[in-house]
C-alpha cells in the first residue's frame, strides 16, 4: 500500500512493510536566525522584524541561518523552503555566508561576505512558498560545521519580501533529504558581485 502526505509543496511517499533504509529520510529545519541588511542604513539592525527584504537598489540582502550538519550521514538533497509575501520575475539568489553573525548585531556594515557562487531561485509568486535546492552550496559547507548559513541577494532593483522567522509558519525552513540515491542539482552560477 502506498502511503502519501505532502507539507509545503513537498510529496513524501513510502512503500508500507518496506525496509526504511530504501526509503529517503526528510526533515524540515526551522531558521535558527534570520536578518536583512541595508546598504543605505549601514549600521542599523533589521533582526527583530517578521520580514527579510531583498534588493538590487538600494542594496539589501538577507542572512538565514539553520542548525543543523549537512554533512553527517548520507545527505542526498538540500532545500531552502522560502515564503514570498511579493512576486518577482527575477527572484533572488542564494549563497553562501561566511564567517558567524548574529541576528540582533548584524547589519551592513559588518554583515559577513558571501560566496561568488549562487543558486538562482527563478521567479516567484507571491503568498506562495519556493523551494530552491542548494545542495551543490551545501557541498561547499566545512564536514565540521553544525550550522549552515545562507545569503540572499537580487539584480532586480524592485525588491523581494520574504517571510522571516519571525512570522510564524511561514518562516524559511532548509529540508534536508537523507537517503533515497541521489539525482543531483543543478551547478551553482558564479558571478562577480562585490560584497557589502
Amino acid at each position: 500500500m502506498l502511503v502519501a502526505s505532502t507539507a509545503a509543496g513537498f510529496a513524501v511517499q513510502s512503500l508500507l512493510g518496506a525496509s526504511v533504509d530504501c526509503a529517503p529520510r526528510i526533515r524540515a529545519v526551522r531558521a535558527q536566525a534570520d536578518a536583512f541588511v541595508s546598504g543605505t542604513m549601514r549600521t542599523t539592525n533589521f533582526g527583530r522584524l517578521d520580514n527579510l527584504r531583498v534588493d538590487a537598489a538600494p542594496r539589501q540582502r538577507a542572512y538565514v541561518r539553520f542548525g543543523v550538519n549537512v554533512k553527517s550521514g548520507d545527505v542526498t538533497r538540500v532545500n531552502l523552503l522560502v515564503w514570498s509575501r511579493t512576486r518577482s520575475h527575477a527572484g533572488y539568489q542564494v549563497r553562501l555566508a561566511y564567517d558567524r553573525w548574529r541576528e540582533g548585531r548584524i547589519t551592513y556594515a559588518n554583515a559577513p561576505d558571501s560566496s561568488p557562487d549562487f543558486v538562482a531561485s527563478g521567479p516567484v509568486r507571491a503568498r506562495a512558498w519556493k523551494a530552491v535546492d542548494v545542495t551543490p552550496l551545501t557541498d561547499q559547507v566545512s564536514g565540521g560545521d553544525n550550522s549552515v548559513s545562507l545569503a540572499l541577494t537580487t539584480t532586480s532593483a524592485k525588491s523581494v519580501d520574504l517571510a522571516s522567522r519571525e512570522s510564524g509558519l511561514h518562516g524559511p525552513r532548509l529540508v534536508v533529504v537523507r537517503g533515497g540515491g541521489r539525482e543531483g542539482g543543478p551547478p551553482p552560477t558564479t558571478t562577480e558581485e562585490a560584497s557589502p
